[in-house]
């Protein structure tokens, strides 16, 4: 199996500086291989999502693991959800 994609968009609400800063709390967890946060490039596309992820895990277990591990659920909980009206998360699987 090869490497997996892992996107999600948000609409954050409140104060977008704040929400952002709460959200970055996610590079404090492991597993991911390459992690990025940041605003759309093209906000007419973006359909309302300000803020997004783009992450790279070695496989799908590690995504899994990644996704149910305490501290990403921990920050999932008390970082992100207070501070997002919606969220739409994709992942796909990448050719080697």
């Amino acid at each position: 199996m090869g490497k997996v994609v892992h996107i999600v968009l948000w609409k954050l609400k409140g104060n977008q500086e704040i929400a952002k800063q709460a959200i970055s709390a996610l590079y404090t967890v492991p597993g991911a291989e390459v992690f990025k946060l940041g605003p759309p490039l093209l906000d007419g596309r973006a359909k309302g999502f300000n803020w997004g992820l783009y992450s790279v895990f070695s496989s799908p277990d590690a995504l899994q693991k990644y996704a149910v591990s305490e501290a990403h659920v921990k920050v999932v909980e008390n970082n992100v959800k207070p501070n997002v009206e919606d969220l739409i998360a994709y992942d796909f699987e990448l050719d080697e």
